[in-house]
């Protein structure tokens, strides 16, 4: 983790994650929509008066025009539990000049502390390969207050992408051990066969979470013709290697496949209603933020 400009920090105090669908039994902060109660801050609608209800709430001018007893209704404010999945396969840190997974984890401390400063409960996992008797994820307890993000930024440092990626192992293990449901933002490549990362996203649903995407790409994935032109290609997971010739034949042929691996990505999500972003470490970390994530649908003003 790299973030340390005070300023930047700044504007995150002045965005939050949009809930759609999650719920949670705590009173909070957050607004969860199609959900009211007969108090809070944002008017949601009317109800009949019935015995016990708050008479501040009553409204008198909707009285005096229909004859009965209104009470003012209101957006419920619950604290929401999120999940933020890191994934740490070796391929997040491939090519090693993009810094991948640097910029995966800086994205995961700003959310992280845009979720505390809301006054919800965090907790961050990162999923491993279970290979050769390794867990399948490491994760924080669940965090609450401002003040636990600082325990945020040693935990993303202790990690280091390494091993194959398993996201659909790795994410049952981690629902397995986790009783409480919220919002999931899963921080990945997704340089995975369709069947894992499909298993997992749809897993996640299943056992009622509320699901996002961030898709990480490399400028060198994008652009791989600022990397070179002609050398050994070798597969961090796989570790296998060949020789690649970038022809303009061959570069057609890799740009046709990345964009049907992100076309099917975004496409699955959509179809799911999995809020879906594509993110790329040529752009600033702070214009990810506060720009990409916000223009997607993921963050909103406070």
């Amino acid at each position: 983790m790299s973030l340390t400009d005070s300023t930047f920090f700044k504007q995150l105090d002045r965005l939050r994650i949009r809930v759609r669908a999650a719920r949670g039994h705590r009173p909070g902060e957050t607004p969860v929509p199609r959900t009211s109660q007969t108090w809070g801050v944002e008017f949601e609608s009317y109800k009949d008066y019935t015995p016990g209800d708050d008479f501040r709430y009553l409204d008198w001018n909707a009285a005096s025009r229909l004859d009965k007893l209104m009470v003012r209704t209101f957006t419920a404010e619950r604290e929401i539990p999120f999940h933020l999945i890191l994934d740490t396969s070796a391929s997040m840190d491939a090519p090693s000049g993009d810094k991948k997974f640097g910029f995966a984890t800086d994205i995961t401390a700003a959310l992280s502390y845009i979720v505390l400063s809301s006054n919800n409960t965090l907790r961050i996992a990162a999923l491993s390969s279970p290979e050769k008797g390794r867990r399948p994820f490491w994760a924080t307890p669940f965090l609450r207050h401002r003040n636990r993000f600082l325990r945020v930024p040693p935990f993303l440092e202790s990690l280091s992408p390494l091993g194959k990626t398993y996201l659909r192992e790795s994410v049952q293990a981690y629902v397995g051990q986790t009783k409480e449901p919220g919002v999931v933002i899963l921080v990945s490549d997704f340089l995975t066969p369709r069947t894992q990362y499909e298993t997992a996203l749809l897993f996640l649903i299943a056992r009622g979470y509320e699901v996002k995407a961030i898709h990480v790409m490399g400028d060198s994935e994008l652009h791989p013709e600022r990397l070179f032109r002609r050398g050994k290609l070798y597969d961090v997971e796989a570790q296998t290697e060949r020789w690649v010739t970038l022809s303009r034949a061959n570069l057609e042929q890799y740009q046709d496949a990345l964009s049907t691996h992100c076309e099917a990505l975004q496409q699955f999500c959509h179809q799911h209603q999995i809020l879906y972003t594509r993110v790329s470490t040529a752009q600033p970390i702070t214009q990810t933020v506060t720009d990409t994530l916000a223009r997607s649908g993921l963050l909103t003003l406070h």
